[in-house]
């Protein structure tokens, strides 16, 4: 009779076997508070004040539960889904873990489990059932994805018929929400005004699948990553640039091993155009705006993408910045599939966090994500608060307007 190991039972903990038995329970990723670093780091997990705030909430509780699967004295159930879920797994515990654990890694892969189980959540399970019908997690036509390109007036290639340098891949949240296709548009006006030879691929654009990983649904992120590597591969592609954190950190880390085998690059669009116009000398306006800046958990702490959006802010406005920042900034509260799932949770996380940047006096919270844009301005509507949100690219493009 053949022993049914762990590592034959967990096929997407097992990635992880060497350190799921390492955490000690310290209890620093639960409430650690250090002023003598830089940037201060003022507590850890985003959630702590918006849940229960039993262990199970908390990078240590989640860890003891992992471990306790990982030695078969603890099953998976639905009760430990509608704990595990409530996560919007910002990595801000792998930060003050002194062992460096990647947290959100290992969640995901108990996720991954859980799903493999039948316990997945059930929207989750309709939006990544979307994702894969429909190529997008939002239940729409598809077809809607170009729709952003009328409100340009120049023509933009469209990269399944023609050879570009740059492949923008505009992502789900920024070509199908009305609302903030303005992240697009202003996108697409920069790279006119610094002449990049892009392209999109409007409506034949497959979401990245970054919400099926993050939701530990292998399977539907599979379907939609290997069409996407199809596409790339087709297209002849060499350089993909993003304006969406969630797209960034898939294509970049989750896509690594297909893409480099591509010589594909990876950019976020802010990096892009920053080095555009570093190299080039580009003057940009200095707004007479003030600014604060909310980091991205998927550009921050997932990437490590903190001084190029800053420099670019610094050069077109006053930035004055949060009490939390760069890799100890407190999340948004959207990701995970938390605001599908936990609307409520993902909204008051996302107050919490417009009414730090409200401390600052700013006029302006600038982001780099659609979907923090997305929860922050939810936030913001919800506090009627002051505070305008707007998206970088809208700024720089603003700045190079009153220089043409």
């Amino acid at each position: 009779m053949t022993e049914n190991t762990p590592q034959k039972k967990f096929r997407y903990l097992t990635r992880y076997k060497d350190v799921l038995l390492q955490c000690i329970s310290c209890g620093d990723c639960r409430e650690a508070i250090d002023i003598s670093v830089n940037p201060p780091k003022w507590g850890v997990c985003p959630v702590k004040d918006h849940t229960p705030g039993f262990e199970p909430y908390f990078g240590r509780g989640k860890m003891q539960i992992i471990r306790s699967v990982w030695q078969e004295k603890l099953n998976l159930s639905q009760e430990m889904a509608e704990v595990f879920y409530q996560c919007p797994t910002c990595n801000a515990c792998s930060e003050a873990c002194a062992y460096e654990f990647d947290n959100a890694s290992i969640y995901e892969a108990l996720r991954a489990e859980l799903v493999k189980e039948g316990f997945q959540l059930q929207s989750h399970a309709e939006m990544n059932r979307a994702m894969i019908q429909l190529m997008n997690p939002y239940n729409r036509d598809n077809k809607l994805k170009g729709e952003w390109l009328n409100n340009l007036e120049f023509p933009v290639k469209n990269a399944n018929e023609e050879k570009v340098e740059v492949l923008y891949f505009v992502g789900c949240t920024a070509a199908l929400t009305p609302e903030i296709r303005a992240v697009a548009i202003n996108t697409a006006i920069v790279l006119n005004k610094l002449h990049v030879n892009f392209g999109v691929l409007g409506k034949e654009e497959v979401c990245c699948g970054s919400v099926a990983m993050r939701t530990g649904d292998q399977k539907a992120f599979n379907t939609v990553a290997q069409k996407n590597i199809e596409i790339f591969e087709e297209t002849g592609i060499k350089k993909i640039i993003t304006s969406c954190a969630g797209c960034y950190r898939t294509l970049k880390i989750d896509y690594a091993e297909s893409l480099e085998e591509l010589d594909i690059e990876v950019l976020h669009s802010i990096e892009f155009i920053a080095d555009i116009i570093k190299k080039k000398e580009t003057k940009l306006k200095d707004l007479g705006i003030s600014t604060t800046y909310h980091d991205p958990c998927h550009t921050g702490r997932h990437i490590g993408l903190y001084e190029e959006p800053r420099e670019l802010v610094k050069k077109i406005s006053n930035l004055i910045e949060m009490k939390t920042i760069k890799n100890n900034a407190k999340c948004c509260g959207a990701g995970g599939g938390v605001k599908k799932a936990f609307p409520e949770l993902s909204l008051e996380v996302a107050k919490a966090r417009v009414q730090e940047a409200e401390d600052t006096n700013a006029d302006y919270l600038v982001s780099i994500c659609p979907f923090c844009f997305r929860n922050l301005q939810d936030a913001i509507d919800n506090l009627n608060s002051d505070l305008i949100m707007i998206d970088l690219m809208e700024l720089v493009n603003k700045a190079l307007e009153k220089n043409d």
